[in-house]
């Protein structure tokens, strides 16, 4: 069965669904990119990230990614229904 990814951060959805999961998780971190930028100077001084965005595709269909300062986001694997008949 094929499907789609659909984003969602704090409860707001992408307007774009993605076709792999590797597409939704490249579409945060290009959102995202400053933030995720800053994180990789504190972990090489600290040696420690906040953010969660390598990970991997969950078998649940719902994947949780996480960036700093409450930005939670969903990636939800959804199956595409072809009626034809």
């Amino acid at each position: 069965m094929e499907s789609i990814y659909i984003v969602v951060e704090n409860g707001d959805p992408y307007l774009v669904a993605y076709t792999t999961y590797d597409q939704a998780v490249a579409a945060v971190k290009l959102k995202h990119k400053e933030t995720l930028d800053e994180d990789l100077k504190y972990v090489e001084e600290y040696g420690e990230s906040c953010h969660m965005v390598d990970v991997p595709e969950s078998t649940s269909r719902e994947t949780y990614l996480y960036i700093e300062k409450g930005i939670s986001i969903y990636i939800y694997k959804l199956p595409i229904i072809n009626d034809r008949a």
